[in-house]
């Protein structure tokens, strides 16, 4: 089959099937226009008196609806009327009347389950009963806790290269050229002098003469003398001549003679005033070639650091890092009218200080706990503009597991700790009596004042050095029961910082207690000392936090007690009293069962007695 012919059947295969596609198209399309609407139309025509039996347009049943503006039609009675009236409603009277009750036993298993149940409920608690199953519940809870912190404080400071330099002594070497002479003749010869521009050390002479065309009758030959040395050009001897001159030391501005003999013993007058019209009249010509060490000042720059910055001179800083911040190359500087290139690998150091280490404080706790998140984060004060100490809020999140019984689908806690996790959060009791614990210190402090200017929770004031010359720091916020390195710290530094463990301290400030000449030796810092920590804790969330009210300066700590009107305005319910459970625990002491039921009977017994008159 040739091409032709095969893409003939091609063509006309493809040509069929679309006419074929075509032809579906159409009839589906006028199937779907034939039916347009069908749904519609039926619903419309639709009559339901000649389909549904019995049917009525106006059922008795439509008076029981008015609209939504109708009253009531009160279906409760008619309802009633229908079951004593009906046939339905008399049926289902006299089955409830007539028929027999159903007797129920004792001995039913859903009966006696309950019983057992109720005779043995300790059963259920322990595990023993048949019908419980014991399971785990758990409950997260979250908790935030404040607590104060100092932060890690950098400061920076540039130290910035200017360019300097001096002369040096360097040997160079120079060649020279003297062609200016000042000729002269004298008793039997001819003195050609120079000044000596340098000084230096001659390394190498040589000397170009050359004849005139006339000589003016001189055909002799001529010792030549200069620089300690003699060489004697022969007549016509055109040409440079070398001499052993080394080492002859000139000095810059000292005159130098050379002297032409002319080596002949008759008419020397008339030769020598040949040879000296020739050489001042150019005819003849004489050059001088000198190669000379000499020694000449060179100025050479460098750059030029100035000493550590200011910060470096503030008591407890350390260098932490000097890093590059200009980049080095060139730099010209202009010395005596000459332009010089200064190199340096940096024009400019950025030096990092640390003048505050960080320390976690009462923060440590929650720091050290990976349960445990920073929340919130506020200065709590500055010191020449850059914040020092935080007051920080953590959210810590713990997870309260327990054991106990379902039972019949309820749940019932064998344990404390499940009793916690199904109620509620486990501090509620520390909270509530922590509250009471603290307005009823409130209420000890001012019972024990008199009327006037009456306050509660009052603190002291004392200040630790923190940084000082020679000192260590004992304004430190841990490790004060070892008493490692702190050798120079006084009792009183010791004993603020074991309040500080406890604690019972509120951080006021810092300021430079000893400055010489500008520079701050000795840093103090200002705490209000209270005598317990429900004092703290009021003081610091209630008084500072709530109401405001600061403690005073760092030179100054107001570390005044709470008067009445301000107890008053204190939301006790929102503070945070987490620091005081330890000591409340500690210091509760729970009666065991037999203690607690032997309390019991003796408060029975004398409710009994009173009840029955002493009797």
């Amino acid at each position: 089959m040739n091409k032709g012919a095969l893409l003939f059947l091609m063509c006309s295969a493809i040509t069929a099937l679309a006419t074929h596609a075509n032809d579906q198209y159409n009839a589906g399309s006028g199937y779907a226009s034939s039916i347009k609407d069908r749904s519609g139309k039926t619903i419309t025509a639709f009559d339901p008196s000649a389909v549904l039996p019995d049917y009525t347009a106006n059922p008795a049943e439509s008076g029981y609806y008015g609209g939504v503006t109708a009253g009531s039609t009160n279906l409760d009675t008619q309802g009633n009327q229908a079951l004593a009236t009906s046939e339905a409603g008399k049926a289902i009277t006299d089955s409830i009347l007539n028929n027999p009750k159903d007797p129920i036993s004792m001995d039913a298993p859903f009966i006696s389950a309950g019983t057992d149940a109720q005779a043995s409920a300790e059963s259920v608690t322990n595990g023993s009963f048949d019908g419980c199953e014991a399971q785990q519940v758990s409950k997260t809870e979250y908790t935030t806790h404040i607590c104060e912190r100092d932060i890690n404080v950098t400061r920076t400071c540039t130290r910035d290269a200017t360019t300097t330099g001096q002369y040096y002594p360097v040997n160079v070497q120079k060649t020279l050229q003297i062609t200016q002479f000042s000729y002269n003749k004298e008793s039997g010869r001819l003195r050609a002098d120079f000044v000596s521009p340098v000084t230096g050390t001659v390394l190498a002479a040589s000397f170009d003469f050359v004849f005139a065309v006339s000589t003016g009758g001189y055909t002799q030959s001529t010792t030549i003398s200069l620089l300690g040395t003699s060489i004697t050009v022969p007549k016509y001897g055109n040409g440079s001549y070398g001499l052993n001159a080394t080492n002859y030391a000139l000095t810059a501005g000292q005159t130098q003679s050379v002297y032409f003999v002319v080596n002949q013993s008759q008419h020397q007058d008339t030769f020598l005033n040949g040879v000296l019209n020739n050489l001042n009249s150019g005819k003849t010509t004489f050059v001088l070639n000198l190669t000379v060490m000499l020694q000449e000042q060179e100025w050479r720059g460098q750059p030029a650091w100035p000493g550590a910055c200011a910060l470096s001179q503030e008591v407890g800083a350390a260098l932490v890092s000097s890093t590059c911040s200009v980049g080095g190359g060139e730099r010209q500087v202009v010395v005596d009218g000459v332009a010089h290139n200064v190199y340096s690998d940096c024009w400019q150091y950025t030096d990092t200080y640390r003048t505050q280490e960080a320390d976690e404080g009462s923060c440590a706790t929650y720091a050290a706990n990976s349960a445990c998140t920073l929340a919130t984060q506020q200065c709590a004060y500055s010191l020449d503009g850059i914040c020092l100490h935080q007051n920080v809020t953590y959210s810590c999140e713990e997870k309260i597991t327990g054991s106990g019984m379902v039972c019949g689908g309820e749940f019932f806690c064998t344990e404390g700790t499940c009793a916690q996790a199904v109620n509620g959060q486990s501090d509620s009791f520390q909270k509530a009596v922590s509250q009471l614990a603290a307005v009823a210190a409130a209420g000890q402090d001012v019972a024990e004042m008199n009327d006037v200017n009456v306050s509660a929770f009052t603190g002291r004031g004392q200040s630790c050095r923190k940084a000082a010359v020679g000192f260590n720091n004992c304004c430190k916020a841990s490790g004060w029961g070892s008493d490692i390195g702190l050798a120079n710290c006084s009792s009183d530094e010791k004993a603020l910082g074991k309040a500080k463990e406890r604690l019972l301290t509120v951080d006021v400030g810092e300021y430079c207690s000893k400055k010489v000449l500008g520079v701050c030796l000795e840093k103090k810092r200002s705490y209000c000392v209270f005598d317990s920590k429900l004092a703290q804790i009021v003081q610091q969330q209630g008084r500072q936090w709530q109401l405001g009210i600061g403690f005073g300066s760092a030179e100054s700590p107001n570390c005044s007690g709470i008067n009445v009107a301000q107890l008053q305005a204190l939301n006790f319910a929102i503070m945070d009293f987490k620091n005081f459970y330890a000591d409340l625990e500690n210091g509760s002491a729970i009666p065991d069962d037999d203690a607690l039921a032997g309390r019991i009977k003796e408060q029975v017994a004398a409710q009994m007695q009173q009840a029955g008159g002493g009797k």
